[in-house]
């Protein structure tokens, strides 16, 4: 406890505070070939095949895409129509805009895990991330669809899921997890059943020190090749701030005994001056 206090007194007084970040899409401008500037896919152009992924406030998002019927990771879209179910809509949050009412906002197609994986470049403290349902996974399992079924089913008893599940990493080993419910309906009272429509914020502080993220799906509704549920999820807003380095903390630790004596010296001389 007492190097803990040491740590963030000493952080304090050396003006080591961490910087806060919020990446929130806005400032993304390059749109994928006949998507009417809505969204960006990966796709650079004539259906090139890229691995490369697309970088927001210096924040890395992967994608693959192979063509237009074959991507998987982050999208962005300003996508509004969020009434509309189906696949030919599958870039567009529920919510009809990102979080806030922004403009902008991150589309992922999650249908294995790890691909989707967010990097920070440098260890970090990520505060929360806000998340919600797309369009296009929202009126599936709302209604069911050619592949899915219908949450609840005929008696809205069947007690339906689908979880999210979003894991920290850290110089490549899994750190911890959080996980949160896009669709709930396992409740005894079937009043309380949900389908998440609109942005929630969802706290990543139990994570602590990470340097990427990446995401896990998981439905009650399933086949041989997996889920039956769309495995899309919408993204906006992460707020991080960065950490001190290992070195750096333990500096500041080895320092704090003598730090803090000098500033109890000049407390008690200024006492007895008076």
């Amino acid at each position: 406890m007492l190097r803990a206090w040491i740590a963030c007194f000493l952080i304090a007084c050396l003006g080591l505070s961490a910087s806060g970040d919020i990446v929130g899409f806005e400032a993304l401008s390059q749109y994928s070939q006949g998507s009417g500037g809505k969204y960006y896919n990966g796709d650079l152009g004539d259906n090139t095949p890229n691995t490369q992924g697309w970088t927001s406030e210096g924040v890395h998002f992967s994608n693959r895409f192979t063509n237009k019927d074959d991507w998987s990771g982050f999208a962005y879209s300003r996508e509004t129509n969020g009434t509309t179910g189906g696949y030919e809509n599958q870039y567009a949050a529920r919510p009809s805009s990102g979080s806030q009412n922004s403009s902008q906002y991150a589309v992922v197609f999650n249908s294995l895990s790890g691909d989707a994986i967010v990097t920070f470049g440098a260890a970090v403290q990520v505060q929360s991330v806000d998340i919600s349902n797309t369009a296009y996974a929202y009126y599936s399992m709302l209604n069911g669809d050619q592949f899915a079924k219908k949450f609840g089913g005929d008696t809205g008893n069947d007690p339906d899921f689908l979880k999210l599940s979003i894991l920290g990493y850290r110089d490549g080993n899994a750190v911890g997890s959080v996980n949160f419910y896009l669709a709930d309906y396992r409740f005894d009272d079937n009043a309380k059943d949900y389908i998440v429509s609109d942005w929630k914020t969802v706290g990543l502080t139990s994570l602590g020190a990470i340097d990427s993220l990446q995401f896990a799906m998981e439905s009650s509704d399933n086949s041989p090749f997996g889920m039956n549920t769309p495995s899309y999820f919408a993204m906006d807003q992460i707020a991080f701030s960065s950490v001190p380095e290992p070195g750096t903390v333990a500096l500041l630790l080895s320092l704090g005994p003598l730090l803090l004596a000098k500033k109890w010296r000049q407390r008690r001389s200024k006492a007895t001056s008076k």
